[in-house]
């Protein structure tokens, strides 16, 4: 048997300063990435890391690993600690261990450790130390009837336990399948941003769930309770979703800055509530990964961070970008949508473009596919005027800012033999051209050269199909639609 034992002492000021117990949690929590079998004794935590040896490569290595887990979870929640740590045997072993070492630097033998590392000696410390006791040893070489009648057999049976002759029997930490915590607030809150002191102790919590629990965080549920009015609910709340999951939250502590920024409230808050909404495993979670920031899972995931942040602060429909649409019309060929809702279409690019990259050696040896290009891809332009517009003519051809030379064309675009968007049924019995709302798009692209505008990207309208005779000599209508660079 192997055991570790941990105790986290907060070196500064920040959430956990005054919270020695959330502080045990949160140690306990992190331990679970290591090993299922965590338990709180008294101020400590200790770990049965038997049947996790080999997989960390050995009691030294584990424990530099969850050294540096830990010490990386309190400094990024703005809480440095020293994380105390000791090996045994047993886990009495271990914590007489952690306790010495907080006075002595060297490990020694069990037998040798002091009475006041043992959790059961001391309430009779001094009355042992009197008879001479001042060792387990001196302890154990005590008649056993006698220390059973006078100090009880707890003593007698923590003793068993510290040299491993009764088994240890603990209650476990079993985290929960969702996170939820609620915590008083030190005074009343009347201002949204003030609540962010009381949040951040909350995620503190949520990040060591998170990294015991291996997964990510997609969306949490912020609830404040309001103080006793008649005419205000009692409490308000705050969802806040991310398009990554993720462990480290200094980006979700971000983004509930932004939102409490421009949050009023209807009366002074009283307490604070925080549950994880929407989680998802993680492959490399924090057990498997090296750091705890995930840097393998989440390349490239500042600019959808930044996106978040900048749709909190300023509002979804004033942080845009573009999408490509399957039309054939090039000035509908894309649209502008909220930046927040389409990230997600980013991030599954991003994922398939991790996945090519992954691909590309057995690709190399394989047989390359060359694709076709259609010639007239290369004729679009790199501007798109916002309105086509009308262009004179002179001899039935296209005049802008002078005389236009054709360098290439037609590359004809029809759009006449079905519905676009916006345009439906009107009547079952009616005709496409009954139903349609806008007059179908018929046009012949051209690429001109202007002495003075450069070149240019121009369609003429054709004439739609009719039952009459062609015109001898068919008038069309020109429109420049966009700037080649």
């Amino acid at each position: 048997m192997r055991w570790i034992a941990l105790q986290a002492c907060i070196t500064e000021p920040g959430p956990l300063q005054r919270d020695a117990a959330a502080a045990q949690r949160a140690v306990a929590s992190v331990s679970l990435g290591f090993t299922p079998r965590v338990a709180l004794l008294d101020e400590a935590v200790v770990l049965d890391v038997t049947a996790s040896l080999r997989l960390f490569g050995g009691l030294r290595r584990l424990q530099q690993l969850l050294g540096q887990r830990l010490s990386l979870f309190f400094e990024s929640n703005q809480s440095p600690a020293v994380v105390l740590h000791a090996f045994g045997a047993t886990s009495l072993i271990a914590l007489g261990q952690l306790r010495r070492s907080t006075s002595a630097q060297n490990v020694c033998r069990a037998g040798d450790l002091p009475l006041h590392t043992l959790s059961a000696a001391r309430p009779h410390q001094d009355v042992l130390e009197r008879t001479g006791c001042r060792t387990w040893d001196d302890l154990v070489a005590l008649p056993r009837d006698g220390v059973a009648r006078r100090f009880g057999a707890a003593l007698l049976g923590a003793l068993d336990q510290a040299r491993g002759t009764t088994p240890d029997h603990y209650d476990w930490v079993v985290l929960p399948e969702q996170f939820e915590e609620k915590i008083e607030l030190d005074a009343l809150v009347t201002h949204g941003p003030a609540l962010m002191t009381g949040v951040q102790r909350l995620l503190v919590g949520l990040q060591a769930w998170l990294l015991g629990r291996q997964r990510g965080l997609c969306a949490l549920k912020i609830t404040w309770h309001l103080d006793n009015r008649r005419d205000v609910l009692p409490t308000g709340c705050l969802v806040v979703r991310t398009d990554q999951p993720a462990q480290d939250l200094a980006h979700v502590t971000r983004l509930v800055a932004e939102h409490l920024a421009r949050q009023s409230l209807a009366a002074p808050v009283h307490s604070l509530t925080l549950q994880s909404l929407v989680t998802e495993p993680l492959t490399n979670a924090a057990a498997a990964c090296s750091s705890l920031l995930l840097q393998e899972r989440q390349k490239g995931g500042s600019a959808l961070a930044l996106i978040e942040r900048l749709s909190a602060r300023l509002g979804n429909e004033r942080v845009q970008m573009w999408q490509g649409c399957a039309d054939h019309r090039p000035e509908h060929m894309q649209r502008w949508v909220p930046a927040k809702f389409a990230i997600k279409s980013i991030a599954v690019q991003a994922i398939k473009t991790r996945a090519q990259c992954k691909n590309s050696l057995k690709s190399a040896f394989q047989p390359a596919v060359v694709t076709a290009q259609p010639g007239f891809d290369a004729l679009y332009p790199r501007w798109l005027l916002p309105q086509a517009l009308a262009l004179q003519t002179l001899d039935n051809r296209p005049v802008y800012q002078g005389p236009l030379l054709r360098l290439a064309g037609p590359q004809r675009l029809e759009s006449c033999g079905w519905l676009m968007a916006g345009e439906g049924p009107l009547d079952s019995a009616a005709t496409v051209g009954e139903q349609r709302a806008r007059p179908p798009a018929i046009r012949d692209y051209f690429i001109y050269r202007s002495a003075c505008a450069g070149l240019l990207w121009i369609y003429r309208e054709r004439l739609a199909a009719h039952d009459g005779p062609a015109p001898a000599l068919p008038q069309y209508a020109w429109f420049l639609h966009g700037f080649f660079a």
